[in-house]
């Protein structure tokens, strides 16, 4: 019985979206790019035989899977379109923002994490903190030598085998890391921010 080949929106295809949606769709996966401005959009995938452009609300219909990659600034009309959705997210957004002196600034969460913050959100769907520590560059194809850790959080036990899947298959070394509570450590600024690690790397840096 083949596997279903899953299909991936993403809402945000600047650098980091852009890049990851590129990797997706050469490892086989279907693949709808979004952004206020779709046809802008055109020039992306243009070399890639399964994915188009659509709006967020066609992207959102058309995702097994939906991947924010947007600014934090604009993650409440995002909220809002897929509020009441059962949709499984990986969550890129890091809680910061750019002031008028053009510094980056962090959004007061009250300690939690932005990937805790989307799950209260959203409550029914099903997110995957993954990537928010990464710069765009680690995410070039033929990145390594070896593949770079990418760890993940999650607050359920099904996301596990479909975040393993979709980490290993573009090429990165997955490792689950725990609940959303814990991922603050694995976004930007936290622990293991822009860290590039080898899997034994990881381990030991985590004491396993």
């Amino acid at each position: 019985m083949k596997t279903k080949i899953l299909k991936i929106g993403i809402i945000g295809s600047g650098n980091m979206g852009g890049q990851l949606g590129r990797l997706w769709s050469k490892a086989g996966y279907e693949v709808m790019f979004s952004s206020r401005n779709p046809e802008g959009l055109r020039p992306l995938v243009e070399d890639l035989k399964s994915a188009r452009v659509g709006t967020v609300e066609d992207t959102i219909d058309f995702g097994d899977v939906i991947v924010l990659a947007i600014n934090y600034g604009t993650l409440q009309e995002v909220i809002d379109k897929l509020k009441d959705r059962d949709k499984t997210i990986i969550d890129l957004t890091n809680p910061v923002y750019w002031t008028e002196n053009k510094t980056l600034t962090k959004v007061n969460l009250n300690g939690k994490s932005a990937g805790e913050n989307l799950q209260a959100r959203l409550p029914k769907a099903k997110v995957i903190k993954a990537f928010s520590s990464h710069y765009a560059a680690s995410l070039q194809e033929g990145h390594r030598e070896y593949p770079i850790v990418v760890f993940y959080t999650t607050d359920f036990e099904i996301n596990k085998e479909l975040a393993e899947r979709l980490i290993s298959d573009i090429g990165f070394e997955p490792l689950f890391y725990g609940g959303l509570e814990r991922s603050l450590d694995i976004e930007l600024y936290g622990k293991y921010s822009n860290k590039i690690m080898s899997r034994e790397e990881a381990l030991a840096s985590i004491g396993q």
